[in-house]
């Protein structure tokens, strides 16, 4: 098996000296037949990282390399760090997994650049790279959602499916349930207590775009799942794709939580708000957020004072009293399978179970669909049934791999906004608006429908060679 090794290239020789002998070396310390392929853009567009990639990979396969990694200029695998560029059997792997520029962690949650293998099966199969993505961004979060569309992708579950289970449908528009206060919902926040709901929200595009960092018009819109109104408390599906929490103390100071999560997907959330310890704890299919993934703020959160008082607010789902009727915050679309409340904290080990066995003692709201043993009220509901599976993240399939990072400027996030302003902000837009949306067939746009002008072939070191091209 053959490797080409696929890396994008331009104005950055002091990397390309560092990269050719270091990685070099490396690869024929594991015995890998390799070739290096720079793919080199010589005119004076724009940079295209994704098109580039693509034609390094075309010349590797041309050439007679089995498989291929694309990997970045920058990144430098550490002897001991295990990355592993191996074949890829069943599917391409992330290896650049420990990074010493954040720390020896991942960028984010789904970050899928760095260093990626593929076999020429998989690239055909995604059609490699988008090249529609100019200068800086998101070419490396398209390719895995390519991934994520061909099956590519870890996508785990809870071990639990709930066979032909019913659930309450909220039509974003006027739908609501509410469950009146009663003896033991009374100021039940003002303590330790615990609040889980399994739901499945839908952004209401209608109403507000998904939130975009290059969007200086941009504004957050929380689409209430459980709230007590007034100063609002509860959880809710954002238009940024999170799942959200917030609470106050009894001096109005706000305390968020949140975890990324996509529209339409089933997502057990529990909240966990501990009066001794001042601590809260937000969990998605009971795991803890973990915000070392990029994925979530850090759980748990600690907070000062007493918490606020809200006497005898009712418990409201898919909705909030608290803004007006035409507000596009007022309504929730989507639906919701089970909603409990706890007078106590639990723990993180009964959090992790709750989908197998649900703790009775100190429950005080109960609104599983199929059987609610709480008294409510409701406005145009319907009730749904189906088999309800509930996925985890979306990850790609990786392999551990610690990389030194070589010196250089950060084009990415720079105090809340893009470095390179609107150039990445349209990336942002292409692949959150359009790609992820399904809007964009990326069977036609990929390394089968790259184009470009060949200028010259040199040949660096007996395993290198440097392409030049012009787009």
């Amino acid at each position: 098996m053959k490797l080409g090794v696929c890396v994008p290239y331009r104005n950055r020789e002091l990397h390309l000296n560092e990269f050719i002998p270091k990685v070099g070396k490396y690869l024929k310390n594991r015995g890998i037949d390799f070739q290096m392929y720079f793919a080199h853009q010589v005119d004076d567009k724009l940079f295209n990282r994704g098109a580039t990639k693509n034609i390094a990979a075309k010349h590797a396969f041309e050439e007679g390399c089995d498989y291929i990694v694309w990997h970045d200029i920058d990144m430098i695998p550490e002897e001991g760090g295990g990355a592993d560029y191996s074949f890829p059997e069943n599917h391409p792997n992330h290896i650049a997994t420990e990074i010493s520029q954040m720390d020896y962690k991942l960028k984010y949650h789904e970050y899928f650049g760095g260093a990626v293998v593929f076999s020429k099966e998989q690239v055909e199969n995604t059609n490699g790279y988008s090249n529609g993505y100019w200068d800086w961004g998101m070419e490396d979060d398209d390719l895995f959602w390519r991934c994520y569309k061909e099956g590519y992708t870890n996508d785990t579950y809870l071990d639990t499916e709930l066979k032909n289970h019913k659930y309450f449908n909220f039509n974003g528009n006027s739908s609501y349930i509410k469950v009146d206060s009663n003896r033991d919902l009374h100021n039940v926040t003002a303590k330790s207590h615990t609040i889980s709901v399994l739901c499945r929200c839908v952004h209401q595009i209608d109403k507000e775009q998904i939130f975009l960092i290059g969007d200086n018009k941009s504004k957050y819109i929380e689409y209430p799942i459980l709230r007590i109104p007034g100063y609002d408390y509860g959880i809710a599906f954002n238009n940024s794709r999170t799942l959200s929490l917030q609470y106050w103390n009894s001096f109005h100071n706000h305390n968020y939580m949140w975890v990324k999560r996509y529209d339409n997907q089933w997502s057990w959330v529990t909240a966990v708000i501990d009066d001794i310890t001042k601590k809260s704890h937000l969990y998605l299919n009971g795991t803890e957020v973990d915000s070392k993934g990029g994925y979530g703020t850090p759980s748990p959160h600690s907070y000062s004072g007493n918490l606020l008082r809200y006497g005898r607010e009712p418990v409201l789902l898919g909705t909030t009293f608290s803004v007006p009727l035409d507000d596009p915050a007022r309504f929730l679309k989507g639906d919701i399978a089970k909603a409990y409340m706890w007078d106590r904290a639990l723990t993180s080990k009964e959090v992790s179970n709750l989908h197998n066995e649900l703790p009775l003692d100190s429950m005080v709201l109960n609104l599983d669909a199929n059987d609610p043993l709480s008294d409510f009220t409701s406005k145009d509901i319907k009730i749904e049934k189906e088999d309800i599976k509930v996925p985890n993240s979306i990850l790609p399939h990786r392999v551990r791999g610690r990389m030194r990072c070589l010196p250089h400027k950060d084009e990415g996030l720079v105090n809340g906004g893009w470095a390179k302003g609107e150039t990445t902000a349209k990336n942002e837009r292409r692949y959150v608006l359009e790609m992820q949306q399904d809007k964009l067939n990326y069977k036609e746009d990929g390394i089968k429908q790259v184009k470009y002008e060949f200028i010259k072939e040199t040949k660096l070191t007996p395993w290198a060679k440097m392409i030049d091209i012009k787009l």
